[in-house]
C-alpha cells in the first residue's frame, strides 16, 4: 500500500484540511468502507466545543469527513472549521487537538483498508 497524506491550514486560517490518498495492492470492499465512514460514530460529521475556563464562552470546531473510492485508490478528506463564538485567543493546544484527532481518524481508517496479514507483516519488519 502506498499512501500520501497532506495537512494544510491551521488556526490562523480558521480551517484545517486533511487529504489522505491510499493506493492499495488488493481490491477493496467499497460498499463496506463507504458504509462504515458514513455511519460510524468515529467518522461522523460533528461539532466540538472548547470552553473558556469559568465562563460559558466557547469556540466551535466542526468536523466533516468524506471518502471517495475508485478502483484501488481510496481518498479520505477531513475538514475542520473553527468558529470563534467570542473574542478569545486560540492556542497551540487547540491546533494540536485537531492534529491528534486527524492522526486518530487515520489510524482507524487504515485498520479498515489494510488486510490483517499485511499489517502483521509490516509490524514484524
Amino acid at each position: 500500500m502506498k499512501k500520501n497524506i497532506v495537512l494544510s491550514g491551521g488556526l490562523k486560517d480558521m480551517v484545517t484540511y486533511c487529504t489522505a490518498i491510499y493506493d492499495l495492492d488488493n481490491d477493496v470492499d467499497t460498499e463496506m468502507i463507504t458504509e462504515v465512514v458514513n455511519k460510524s460514530p468515529i467518522f461522523e460529521n460533528k461539532s466540538f466545543y472548547t470552553n473558556v475556563l469559568g465562563t460559558v464562552q466557547r469556540t466551535t470546531v466542526n468536523r466533516n469527513s468524506k471518502v471517495f473510492i475508485k478502483g484501488k485508490r481510496i481518498t479520505l478528506q477531513i475538514r475542520y472549521d473553527i468558529l470563534k463564538v467570542v473574542d478569545i485567543e486560540l492556542t497551540e493546544k487547540d491546533e494540536q487537538w485537531i492534529k491528534n484527532d486527524i492522526e486518530s481518524l487515520l489510524k482507524h481508517f487504515e485498520l479498515m483498508i489494510v488486510p490483517a496479514d499485511e499489517e502483521s507483516d509490516e509490524k514484524s519488519k
